[in-house]
């Protein structure tokens, strides 16, 4: 049985701040680029609102994590896990971005995501083998 007063362990915070930290950042520093001057949009911007998404349901995810018992937390990481490698390979893979590599989305919006999303999935390794331990 869990105690009741127990702190949150170091992973959890950290997994939970990263995420808050991508979902805010992918809607500010790292947006795709803007409305052509005709007002439509590149695909980048399809790509950008994907990433947005999944950053919010990592985000959303990584909140409940704090604050279910140990056998969710397990199942939470596992779901973390496959969600963040999707979200890596989303831009350029699934959603097309910008043909030149000098644009935003291709030389910050791109990279940002990839290493946010390698860094949620290692902190989710981290903290999965923890919640295993502690469960044992």
């Amino acid at each position: 049985m869990e105690n009741k007063n127990k702190k949150f362990s170091v992973s959890e915070i950290i997994l939970c701040l990263v995420s808050i930290i991508f979902l805010i950042g992918i809607l500010t520093v790292f947006k795709t680029c803007g409305p052509k001057d005709d007002g439509s949009w590149m695909t980048c911007h399809w790509a950008g609102n994907a990433i947005t998404g999944l950053a919010a349901v990592l985000t959303v995810i990584t909140i409940f994590h704090l604050f279910v018992k140990a056998q969710a937390k397990i199942g939470m990481d596992l779901a973390i896990i496959p969600t963040a490698l999707f979200t890596a390979i989303l831009p350029k893979n699934v959603i097309g971005l910008c043909m030149m590599d000098n644009m935003q989305c291709q030389s910050l919006t791109r990279p940002a995501t990839i290493l946010f999303s390698i860094f949620i999935i290692v902190i989710a390794v981290i903290d999965l083998l923890i919640q295993k331990k502690n469960t044992d």
